[in-house]
């Protein structure tokens, strides 16, 4: 005779509805906007009552936090894939820009972009917004870092080399907004690259 199955904790089917409400959040203003995001639609959106929605998120402000915390570690998981499937003798470089312009020219920036924007005024999420978007993207940089330094860079080069082409690639997701930046990346991405090579040449690999 098969066993029933087992039934879900109280705790676990409180966090599966958050991250329901979290995931259907990002989507909502992924195609809406901030400015049009409201927690009805949210609700509605993840199929549910809104009194269920408010008894997880009890303010908009909550509902926004747990959107940019799903858009900051769904973008994680498609880097930590791309990391992990780099091979040996493959250029690491070259995948991390690709990896920085997907992130930046890419709907999961730009939801997080317009939520820190919003929230920049509220001083009651600032903090949770700073720590969260740090907590994901600070922690994906180390890792980039770690694996140009495993490749023979020095550790400080390659920290300083993650945060260049950061910014910069951010730079490029920024002015997307009132550019078409996509016929010109490939050449934007091959400069960057060279830039960075120039400045902190390629090391030579290391005989074994």
């Amino acid at each position: 005779m098969s066993e029933s199955p087992r039934r879900r904790t109280q705790v676990e089917r409180s966090e599966e509805m958050r991250a329901r409400l979290a995931k259907a959040a990002y989507e909502v203003m992924a195609e809406r906007g901030h400015s049009a995001f409201r927690t009805a639609a949210v609700a509605a959106w993840a199929g549910v009552s809104q009194g269920a929605q408010l008894h997880h998120f009890a303010t908009k402000e909550q509902l926004a936090v747990a959107a940019l915390e799903y858009a900051l570690r769904e973008a994680s998981v498609l880097s930590e894939a791309r990391l992990n499937g780099i091979r040996p003798g493959e250029d690491p470089l070259s995948h991390m820009l690709a990896d920085l312009a997907a992130f930046f020219q890419g709907p999961h920036y730009w939801v997080s972009l317009d939520i820190a924007m919003d929230g920049a005024k509220n001083e009651e999420i600032t903090a949770e917004i700073r720590e969260i978007t740090s907590r994901y993207r600070g922690q994906l940089y180390d890792k980039w870092a770690e694996l140009l330094a495993a490749n023979g860079w020095t550790s400080a080069d390659a920290a300083e080399i993650v945060r260049m082409a950061a910014a910069t690639m951010g730079g490029m997701g920024m002015r997307s907004m009132w550019a078409d930046v996509g016929e010109h990346l490939p050449e934007v991405i091959g400069r960057l690259q060279e830039m960075i090579l120039k400045t902190w040449p390629r090391p030579r690999k290391r005989r074994g």
